[in-house]
């Protein structure tokens, strides 16, 4: 069977390229990439592609204008639409503190998403074959992995789940034109789809490819990057691969089996997973809560699946979450089972977990908590006036009087609200906790530590640091506000005016 008619098959059984699409390559003239794009023009009038070359100079190499030249020259042979971008991917990773295979890895995938994008392109193809599987489920295996890294590449994907850093979802748009690239209106496009990254060519090992190479007599371009064995692909390319073939010369076949198989338990298990996260997951900008009680029910696959979730969604751009990332804290809640408050616990890229009575809280680490009044700096009260504190819940006082013997507190006392003697001494500050921090709670006759006040009513960890106080011109605490005066707002019996301060949540 020849190359070109496996590849066929595998396009068809793993529905790669819908009939009548435009199709964007990513070339970068050396043979995998030369190859894909020569099989895929083969193929591409009895299946109604447009096919779209596209070649990123990296900045790192100065062979690469020839290169650039040469896809362009190669596209335009074969009857080709072509997009040559240059980027400076040394200043990118040095700007954002990446490997220079990781930074051009972003670089690349981003330059392609957006031109597809522009050419309304629902499919990105690009020439990862069996040997760069094998590499790659080997640099998993020896970095730490779970199934998600051991499946390898998979012939499919939304680009989108790449995670890469930038502002753009790439998915479909309306095509805007280009001259000299042919009829932008392709069938099968449709506008708002995800845009998928494809790998044709995962069947083929190196050697098959060039030979198909030197079959039809392509002349592809060699990066000599690709010999240099300080970056870590390239030694296991060129030390340890080799070293592996001689004990299984059928290496790629076999690891090509494994990461097929284990790709379809990872879809299976993703449907399920998907499910539990629906179910479960409650989320808010900067924020995932999950139910303590039926978090800690779930197998610990389920729950190391679940907090990677969490992290995944608060950080899209964070590829690389590792074991110790989640097992710190799922080794906190094995060693205490009735633990229901605590933290925070450090998990990766600015998260912490929180263990917050009825939930399991992963969030920012300056996340303000919308479900709580927030204080993060001191603030002055006017009297009468407002102040608001954190994005859902505001302080307004203002001075209220009543006929004697009907203080208002007799009707509706709660704990959103106090009243404060007309003279006290401003002005009035609110402001977070401090260590050390002490009052003698309405009605209770001892002084009490603010830490303890905060255990008994099970303010969740997550919230004390920023709970309101309010105190005097003196710094004595008037009250932890929502949930206890102070002895210092107790008001004689002939009062018939007081400044009322209440809690309640902002209109907006």
């Amino acid at each position: 069977m020849t190359l070109l008619s496996t590849l066929r098959r595998f396009i068809a059984r793993q529905r790669l390229l819908p009939d009548d699409v435009r199709v964007v390559v990513g070339v970068s003239g050396g043979p995998d990439s030369l190859a894909l794009l020569h099989t895929l023009t083969q193929l591409a009038s009895a299946h109604g592609w447009t096919l779209h070359a596209a070649y990123l100079n990296h900045g790192l190499r100065p062979e690469a204008e020839a290169e650039a030249h040469f896809v362009a020259e190669q596209a335009a042979a074969w009857g080709l639409g072509c997009t040559i971008e240059r980027e400076d991917v040394a200043a990118l990773a040095a700007a954002a503190g990446l490997s220079v295979e990781e930074a051009a890895r972003q670089a690349r995938y981003r330059f392609l998403g957006r031109t597809a994008r522009r050419l309304a392109a629902p499919v990105v193809a690009v020439g990862h074959h069996a040997d760069d599987q094998v590499e790659t489920i080997l640099m998993h295996l020896l970095r730490g992995s779970g199934l998600a890294g051991l499946r390898g590449m998979p012939p499919a994907v939304a680009l989108d789940a790449l995670r890469l850093p930038g502002d753009e979802d790439y998915v479909v748009k309306s095509a805007q034109g280009e001259a000299g690239c042919g009829d932008v209106e392709t069938a099968g496009a449709e506008e708002g789809a995800p845009i998928m990254l494809v790998r044709p060519l995962l069947p083929f090992t190196r050697d098959e490819i060039l030979a198909y190479c030197r079959a039809q007599g392509l002349d592809p371009r060699w990066d000599a990057s690709n010999q240099d064995v300080t970056f870590f692909r390239n030694r296991l390319r060129h030390e340890l691969i080799p070293q592996l073939r001689a004990i299984n010369p059928q290496l790629a076949a076999t690891l090509g089996r494994t990461a097929f198989a284990l790709q379809g338990d990872y879809d299976t298990l993703q449907d399920l997973r998907q499910a539990l996260w629906r179910d479960l997951a409650h989320t808010e900008p900067g924020r995932v809560r999950l139910p303590l009680v039926r978090f800690r029910q779930l197998a610990v696959g389920e729950q190391r699946a679940l907090l990677r979730r969490a992290i995944a969604h608060l950080r899209p751009e964070h590829r690389n979450i590792g074991w110790e990332h989640t097992e710190r804290l799922l080794d906190v809640l094995a060693a205490d089972a009735q633990r229901a408050s605590g933290g925070p616990y450090t998990l990766t890229a600015g998260l912490q977990a929180w263990l917050s009575y009825e939930w399991l809280d992963v969030q920012q680490a300056d996340f303000i908590p919308f479900d709580a009044p927030q204080a993060p700096e001191p603030q002055q009260l006017a009297l009468p006036g407002a102040v608001h504190l954190g994005p859902g819940w505001e302080l307004i006082a203002r001075q209220v009087q009543w006929p004697p013997g009907e203080p208002p507190w007799l009707h509706h006392a709660a704990p959103q609200v106090i009243w404060l003697p007309v003279d006290v001494a401003g002005p009035l500050q609110v402001r977070p906790r401090r260590p050390g921090d002490r009052m003698t709670p309405l009605g209770l006759g001892a002084e009490k530590s603010i830490k303890d006040l905060m255990n008994a009513l099970k303010i969740p960890r997550v919230q004390r640091p920023h709970w309101p106080l309010l105190t005097d011109a003196r710094g004595r605490i008037l009250w932890l506000v929502g949930r206890r005066a102070s002895e210092l707002t107790r008001l004689p019996p002939e009062a018939t005016r007081a400044w009322e301060v209440r809690l309640q949540q902002s209109p907006g």
